[in-house]
């Protein structure tokens, strides 16, 4: 091929032997290939910017994804926590709801025995109160029979139960465990020895009582002394022989003196005198 046909820019095809086949086979020239070359590099460049772009673009779309995905992601462990803690909640409340029903169920039951129990006080109530006002009616009748010793106090405590079972304010339990104290005072006395300083018809005198046994009246100076008789309800000179017996007694019921043997004397017809008149 000629020099001069390159730079006149001829296209002609050239051709060439090909001594092994024969055959005769066109060559592009070199300069055309790269000329097409030059020509195709800026839409090519174009293109693969284009594709770098769309890359990138698909890249920030893919991680805006994925922060989407992952922010989902964290909601739906948040709601499944929420609905786990509900849930637990709600058994812990149907668990507190059973134990108050129970307990409720308890209360009403109680409330019902409480029911049922004040329907007896009240029954009860009316066959104490009559029962009671016996009772007091009666200790006043056994006070005025009795031996005479400490007549203004025990006739006072009988008239103290009288007003205490008229009274509202006192509950029945109180009223009944009073008037049993009385009754338990009265039998107290049977059991024990007392001195006292009294009077009767404006006279002072110093009693002696042995239990429910024996009353005693001796005079302030010590020299007469009389027994109550309960089957003459009335009192009886003693003979001058017992007042030693009798003041040694009075002593030791005073707890001035110790206790000893000492005979005294009783309401019997072997032992007693009586006098003309009382000893008023």
């Amino acid at each position: 091929m000629h020099p001069s046909s390159l730079m006149r820019g001829s296209f002609s095809p050239q051709y060439t032997t090909d001594f092994q086949t024969d055959r005769i086979l066109p060559v592009m020239k070199f300069p055309l290939l790269l000329a097409a070359l030059m020509a195709a590099a800026p839409a090519f460049a174009d293109e693969l910017s284009d594709s770098q772009n769309a890359v990138q673009r698909t890249d920030r779309a893919g991680q805006k994804a994925q922060g989407k995905v992952e922010m989902l992601d964290d909601k739906a462990q948040a709601i499944q926590a929420k609905y786990r803690q509900l849930k637990a909640e709600k058994e812990q409340l149907a668990l507190y709801n059973r134990q108050m029903e129970i307990i409720v169920a308890s209360q009403n039951e109680e409330l019902a025995s409480m029911d049922r129990q004040i329907a007896e006080i009240e029954k009860t109530e009316r066959g104490v109160l009559p029962l009671m006002s016996r009772m007091v009616d009666s200790l006043e009748q056994f006070v005025d029979l009795d031996t005479p010793f400490l007549p203004q106090e025990r006739q006072a405590r009988v008239a103290l139960l009288k007003d205490l079972l008229t009274r509202a304010d006192v509950t029945v339990s109180e009223k009944f465990r009073r008037v049993l104290e009385a009754y338990q005072v009265e039998v107290d006395y049977g059991r024990n020895i007392e001195a006292y300083r009294g009077q009767e018809n404006n006279v002072s005198y110093d009693f002696l009582r042995v239990g429910r046994l024996a009353l005693y009246r001796i005079s302030n100076d010590g020299e007469q002394a009389w027994l109550w008789h309960k089957g003459k309800n009335n009192w009886v000179a003693l003979d001058s022989g017992y007042m030693r017996d009798l003041r040694q007694a009075l002593k030791v019921a005073q707890q001035t003196a110790a206790p000893e043997l000492m005979i005294l004397p009783m309401a019997t017809p072997a032992s007693l005198k009586e006098t003309s008149g009382d000893a008023s």
